[in-house]
């Protein structure tokens, strides 16, 4: 790609580094889980959370028993990555005893969930400006996903689900610009195919869902090209993807005594345990209700929390029309469709405290597909929504993802505008005057709503410098305005 249009990924990258660097939340339970295996790989050099199941700041519900031990109940692919990037700030703790576990928690969640979104957030640009050859309508598909989704608020706390879109998502961009650029077909470049597909899948196991689709891609992809029907084109993104997966099956053997037997068939809790026993790791037939409450339910409903997405089935019309990319049309919606009514037959689908069905997080960025071939006309509306739902997910990030399921949970007997997550439970908690830690607190002093003012002024600023830059550039050989 022309060197200008690595400049504005740069731009968008750093922008978005900013915004999962400004916010923070605590992950409870969840994020506790992965955080004590952490400390328990670097601190003790073991898999047991024994000592940091019950200890502040690391205590947490989530957890399995075996043999007389506590173990993380997760998948291990962020507390690995996460022990990794832990060494260097262990050491420092231990020889000048001045990093406190609350900043340890908080530089972690950013290195191992945010910074990774960031990079897919840049990948979605470079993806659609391909797509589109438009900057300006690239950068707005861009803001609408990365801020006007749960994509935001689950970039700043440690869970799994967008760590595991990030790798998906940016795994699907290298397959299909290894079948634009033939030149593009090295050995590493395939191992890493297959490394980012391992690791997803060893960080959100439902997943498998999307990488089976990500492969037939593939596949499809070496099938028809000549050139790639060779034995690297399978054997190398196999190996990267097998290291991962043979990790997550040593864990499990040196945990629970067998390859197969996961976190989630040894959970501490009898209740949980017996539900995730039943169906696939508690994965039931499709149910319609359930679809209906994940999209379009005010409660918690995607489509209501991120209206912007609303386009989608506008630009899924205009995309079959180019016919060139059809096939990822395709791959686009089969994602989409199917995890989210697979997803639906998942007897904990709204995710217990969460501020929407967070296990769909992972299909978020391929929304972009769609969304880059609205037509112009339908942008002033695009913008709008996009307006909104990036709101909605701010109120969201400066206060609380972490919403209590009370009301979820009787969702059926609500009436229809009687609740909604965003507006009944995270708009109050900020009105009361009930802010989630962030930097403008944190170095600048700042209070309640005043602490979101450098947020909002370099959010603007880069804004309107990129549309300004576009212009700027746009007249040049080789760029479209």
């Amino acid at each position: 790609m022309p060197r200008q249009y690595r400049k504005d990924a740069l731009i968008i990258f750093c922008l978005l580094a900013f915004v999962y660097a400004y916010f923070y939340q605590e992950g409870g339970y969840n994020g506790d889980s992965r955080f004590g295996l952490i400390f328990a790989i670097v601190q003790e050099g073991r898999l047991t959370i024994d000592t940091f199941q019950n200890r502040e700041g690391t205590a947490t519900g989530d957890k399995s028993f075996f043999n007389g031990h506590y173990y993380s109940d997760k998948a291990i692919g962020p507390s690995v990555v996460g022990a990794i990037f832990y060494v260097p700030f262990y050491w420092i703790q231990q020889i000048f005893h001045r990093i406190s576990q609350p900043t340890v928690k908080m530089i972690l969640t950013f290195l191992v969930i945010g910074l990774p979104s960031a990079i897919a957030g840049s990948l979605i640009y470079i993806l659609c400006l391909y797509l589109s050859k438009s900057r300006f309508r690239s950068f707005l598909v861009v803001l609408a996903i990365t801020l006007g989704t749960l994509y935001f608020p689950y970039s700043i706390i440690f869970f799994s689900h967008q760590f595991s879109s990030a790798l998906l998502f940016s795994a699907f961009v290298m397959i299909f610009f290894l079948k634009e650029r033939s030149e593009l077909w090295k050995n590493w470049y395939l191992f890493l195919i297959g490394s980012l597909l391992g690791w997803a899948l060893i960080s959100e196991f439902p997943t498998a869902i999307i990488i089976f689709a990500l492969l037939f891609y593939y596949f499809s992809i070496v099938w028809r090209n000549h050139t790639y029907r060779h034995f690297r084109s399978v054997i190398l993104p196999m190996v990267g993807m097998s290291i991962p997966v043979l990790l997550q099956l040593l864990y499990n053997k040196l945990c629970f005594g067998n390859f197969l037997s996961f976190g989630y068939t040894n959970l501490n809790d009898p209740n949980f345990g017996s539900a995730m026993r039943q169906g696939v790791m508690g994965i039931h037939w499709p149910n319609l209700s359930v679809l209906y409450y994940m999209t379009f339910h005010p409660t918690m409903g995607i489509f209501w929390q991120s209206p912007v997405l609303l386009f989608s089935i506008i630009g899924a019309v205009f995309i079959f029309l180019e016919r060139r990319y059809r096939d990822e049309a395709i791959l686009a919606l089969w994602v989409i469709i199917s995890y989210l009514v697979i997803m639906s037959g998942y007897y904990f689908w709204w995710g217990g405290w969460a501020l929407g069905p967070r296990h769909i997080i992972p299909i978020l960025p391929f929304f972009c597909v769609l969304l880059i071939f609205i037509p112009r006309r339908l942008i002033l509306p695009f913008v709008a929504l996009g307006l909104v739902s990036i709101g909605q997910m701010l109120i969201a990030a400066a206060g609380v993802v972490m919403v209590p399921d009370k009301m979820v949970m009787k969702i059926s007997t609500l009436g229809f505008f009687e609740y909604s997550n965003i507006y009944s439970y995270c708009l109050k908690q900020l009105e009361k005057g009930h802010f989630a830690r962030n930097l403008g607190h944190q170095f600048l002093g700042l209070n309640s709503w005043s602490s979101l003012l450098p947020f909002l002024v370099i959010i603007a600023g880069v804004t309107i410098f990129f549309f300004l830059y576009i212009m700027k550039t746009s007249h040049r050989r080789n760029f479209v305005p």
